[in-house]
């Protein structure tokens, strides 16, 4: 026994190493806004949006679409014309490196002069995009851009700031994050919206907290069981807790923002399919209230 042991012994083979990693491909979105679809077709279901300057991951491609994941994780399929693929991961990613601003206009125009009157926007920007800036331009009122498909444009300096692409946006207090979200009051509702034009009830909270230095998955549910917050009770509710909403806590399907003194703001279909304040005793609200978090 002792023999066949070591003969044994003699034949364990060393482990292989594993395959090196394969770097994920790589993309920059090139248009202002883009809707992502459940599946490789325009007429299927929205589930989210895709936005300018945003590097995504491409997961897959066929001949007109491409399968993304967006920075928060969410997948979907877009237009390929609308992202442009990088050949290889040492080209240097959009608006990572250099001089950087970030839009803090709901959404920024962005002109083919520097001037408002002499042709329409040729591109916008949602709130906290990230844009490249190549020089000065006239009468300190404006910058030279250059956009993600490598064209220029010029952008009013009121409508941006200047960033650091190489550090985490500065994480907002309270106050900003009410603030934030009342600018949104009256958008419309618009299921997968992540923008101004439009928007959700998720894609408001999220793109509230985006802009105040702190990510959250995408969907309401996702948020609700998201590790990164901590349960909150009614009593101790602060402005810009996250209130949840749905049948039941399995069934979270509308999310909010408080403000103070039960009122909260929302992208809703209750009534007005827009950005709107509610109170939270409201019989309606109250009768499906599940609970509330807090991002740590």
């Amino acid at each position: 026994m002792g023999a066949a042991f070591v003969l044994a012994a003699s034949l364990v083979l060393p482990a292989k190493a594993p395959p090196p990693a394969i770097p994920a491909r790589e993309a920059v979105v090139v248009v202002p806004i883009e809707n992502m679809y459940s599946g490789p077709d325009e007429s299927l279901e929205v589930v989210s949006q895709a936005t300018l300057g945003q590097i995504v991951e491409v997961l897959e491609t066929t001949r007109a679409f491409a399968h993304i994941r967006t920075p928060d994780h969410y997948e979907g399929w877009v237009p390929r014309a609308t992202v442009s693929e990088y050949a290889n991961a040492r080209i240097p990613r959009y608006a990572s490196a250099g001089r950087v601003v970030g839009v803090t206009s709901l959404m920024a125009n962005l002109y083919r002069d520097p001037d408002v009157t002499t042709a329409r926007p040729k591109a916008l920007a949602p709130l906290s995009t990230r844009l490249e800036v190549t020089a000065d331009g006239p009468s300190g009122r404006w910058l030279v851009l250059r956009l993600p498909s490598g064209d220029a444009a010029y952008v009013q300096v009121g409508d941006v700031r200047p960033e650091d692409p190489l550090a985490p946006r500065p994480r907002g207090s309270p106050e900003d994050l009410v603030a934030t979200a009342r600018r949104f009051l009256g958008t419309p509702y618009l299921w997968g919206g992540m923008t101004a034009q439009g928007i959700d009830c998720s894609g408001l909270v999220s793109r509230v907290y985006h802009a105040n230095g702190v990510d959250l998955p995408r969907d309401a549910d996702q948020q609700f069981g998201d590790p990164g917050t901590a349960p909150v009770q009614v009593a101790d509710l602060h402005p810009g807790d996250l209130l949840f909403f749905g049948s039941d806590s399995r069934s979270i399907t509308h999310v909010g923002l408080y403000e103070g003194d039960s009122r909260f703001i929302s992208a809703t279909t209750h009534e007005t399919p827009v950005v709107r304040e509610d109170r939270l005793d409201d019989p309606h609200w109250a009768a499906i209230y599940q609970g509330a978090r807090r991002p740590r």
